[in-house]
């Protein structure tokens, strides 16, 4: 429709597996999430993850707490 203004469109990384992608392209790296399984996910999701994280673990005994890895520890996804 002509004069229509559509808001941002929401950007989605085709190789991550989050959904909180600011770009549609880049760089992803595999997350542990326990066992063999990982989740790939960009820097933004990988961010937001962390971020949960990181508030879950404040109600969880330490025994059960989620790891907080850094970004640059992860392995990116497709070079192994």
């Amino acid at each position: 429709m002509p004069g229509v203004v559509i808001a941002d469109m929401k950007k989605q990384n085709p190789n991550c597996d989050g959904g909180h992608c600011t770009r549609d392209a880049g760089e992803v790296r595999r997350l542990p999430t326990g066992g063999d399984s990982a989740a790939i996910l960009c820097r933004s999701c990988y961010e937001y993850e962390i971020a949960f994280r990181r508030e879950r673990n404040k109600d969880l005994a330490k025994d059960c707490a989620f790891d907080l890895p850094a970004w640059e520890s992860l392995k990116v996804y497709g070079e192994d």
